[in-house]
């Protein structure tokens, strides 16, 4: 009768030791995480919250706090006009979920031409647009200009429709691009979701009062 006794205790003591100088659990694998690109919670000043951040108020350094040090930062001259300025953050771990984030900021055109002009180079892109590669020292003084809109990138490829649909619900109007790919729009969200079945899966987020859905797309399905 002792030998069961004593193992019953050995065991015991291995268990206790185990959970005692077991190292702590990854918290961000255990806590609640509410930024998650699919939790979406329109705001009453027409702005939107997602991955905690309210867009419509917060500033490139809101997204600084929550996606790190950007990558870089570039000023886009579109082939169908006007100039665009983007801060990419590379990839962003959410939890299990990795992406790449790309904010764009609220600017006017002169603002924008002025950077573009800094530029030490002039890039071609392969959508047609020139690329103004800004210099690292310059994002410094962007940190206070808010956030216009931000892309999300999954890095995990072939997303389904039935992967956003589950997720987001149908949308409100849908339109083809091409063969290969369309876009899903959710005005009351502010949430674009381009769906390609070639390359990646690109979601826009921007506030909803700024959203503006595009003429040629039709109602859904």
């Amino acid at each position: 009768m002792k030998t069961p006794l004593i193992l019953i205790l050995l065991v015991g003591l291995v268990l206790g030791a185990i959970f005692l100088f077991a190292p702590a659990p990854d918290p961000e694998l255990t806590r609640h995480r509410t930024d998650l690109p699919w939790q979406l919670t329109p705001l009453p000043d027409g702005g939107v919250r997602v991955f905690d951040i309210e867009l419509g108020s917060a500033t490139l350094q809101d997204a600084i706090a929550k996606f790190g040090p950007p990558e870089g930062a570039a000023v886009f001259q579109r082939t169908a006009g006007g100039f665009d300025l983007e801060v990419y953050f590379g990839k962003v771990a959410f939890g299990p979920l990795n992406a790449r984030v790309v904010t764009r900021l609220e600017a006017d055109t002169e603002q924008k031409k002025a950077l573009a002009e800094q530029a030490a180079k002039r890039e071609s892109s392969p959508t047609g647009d020139w690329k103004f590669p800004l210099r690292s020292a310059g994002i410094a003084d962007l940190h206070g200009m808010r956030l216009d809109a931000i892309s999300y990138v999954p890095g995990t490829r072939r997303l389904d429709q039935t992967f956003f649909l589950e997720r987001f619900g149908p949308p409100a109007a849908h339109l083809p691009e091409n063969e290969n790919a369309r876009s899903w729009f959710y005005p009351d969200k502010g949430l674009s979701i381009l769906i390609d079945e070639k390359g990646p899966e690109v979601l826009e987020y921007v506030p909803p009062r700024d959203f503006r859905l595009p003429p040629e797309a039709t109602p859904y399905p």
